[in-house]
């Protein structure tokens, strides 16, 4: 009931500069005051004029009503003026406010931001990503990918709301990656004779059969992961700058 009629009605009569009903009521009233008699007088003036040929003279607004319409619609005015000063004042401590709290909030996000985006260079997160499915990962790429997992838990949330479902999203698909590199079996230490990277299971090529058929299979997976990784990568990287974050150089 409030919120469907009564809350509509205050908002739009009461609260509304030059539309609410209190200001109409008085500038309305306070007009009619002045102007009603001198307009009756006006109308039966031409009527028995132009019908009777009578001529009357117009007689102008009694004094009290003619000083009541003008301080109505005088307080109609000083309603509207007081009320449109009162709106400004409090947008003015809603300014204040939200800027204060973007200062106080944007330092805790541009740290967060900048830890997840040292670890994960543009250039170089690029070439592993689509490197990986055919020729394997660094090792220490991938302890960077597998520490960014730790920003999607609360400890590292943002508080710019757009910020933040990014970050879970591309933290999101980190991890579907880390799956398909490694929890799938596809990557690992068996081929690498360096210490230095993480390389596919390339003995199982020469197996043939079904070994080769989940090589392929796997390879795919990790493929299609990546692909989807570097997607959310660059729409982060697109939505933090627009939301204001300074990233320099990544």
């Amino acid at each position: 009931m409030w919120d469907e009629y009564i809350d509509p009605i205050i908002k739009k009569w009461f609260l509304s500069p030059f539309s609410n009903l209190v200001t109409k009521t008085f500038l309305f009233v306070g007009a009619g005051l002045v102007a009603t008699p001198l307009l009756g007088h006006l109308i039966i003036k031409v009527i028995l004029s132009k019908y009777f040929d009578i001529n009357i003279p117009i007689d102008v607004p009694d004094i009290p009503a003619y000083i009541a319409g003008v301080i109505l619609m005088v307080s109609g005015s000083a309603y509207h003026l007081i009320h449109t000063h009162l709106v400004n004042i409090g947008n003015q401590y809603k300014i204040v406010e939200m800027k204060e709290k973007m200062e106080k909030e944007m330092p805790h996000d541009q740290g967060i931001i900048e830890g997840i985006l040292q670890k994960l260079p543009y250039e170089n997160t690029r070439f592993w990503i689509e490197r990986a499915p055919i020729a394997g990962i660094r090792r220490d790429f991938a302890r960077g990918l597998e520490e960014c997992e730790k920003y999607i838990t609360p400890p590292f949330n943002l508080y710019n709301q757009a910020a933040d479902y990014k970050k879970r999203t591309l933290i999101a698909k980190i991890i579907a990656f880390n799956k398909a590199a490694y929890t799938s079996g596809y990557l690992g230490a068996q081929e690498d004779t360096t210490g230095e990277m993480y390389l596919p299971p390339y003995h199982w090529k020469g197996h043939g059969g079904k070994s080769e058929e989940r090589y392929y299979k796997l390879q795919d997976n990790l493929s299609d992961a990546g692909q989807d990784l570097l997607k959310e990568y660059d729409e982060f990287i697109t939505l933090i700058k627009s939301e204001g974050f300074v990233i320099g150089k990544i």
